[in-house]
């Protein structure tokens, strides 16, 4: 089983419907990611992820891979990060 964690991130500077596409590519570039829920509102962009498989996944992995594609990928100035379980 998938084990998922809490992604939110505050930033600025976005359009919503690329910050959608942002966090959709994110799972299609890294093949063993699951990206769901979603949700766009204001400045702030959450959304739920994990490794397909992998139940011993931490949040220092997902965090590693979101600095990754967002260094790759410069859509929006992140404010702050948060990963939780």
């Amino acid at each position: 089983m998938t084990k998922m964690f809490n992604v939110n991130i505050d930033a600025e500077g976005f359009d919503p419907n690329e910050a959608q596409e942002w966090v959709n590519e994110m799972g299609n570039v890294y093949a063993d990611m699951e990206v769901s829920d979603v949700n766009i509102s204001g400045n702030k962009i959450s959304f739920k992820a994990g490794f397909s498989g992998m139940d011993d996944t931490t949040e220092d992995d997902i965090r590693m891979k979101l600095d990754e594609y967002m260094t790759m990928h410069e859509l929006f100035q992140a404010k702050n990060i948060s990963v939780t379980a």
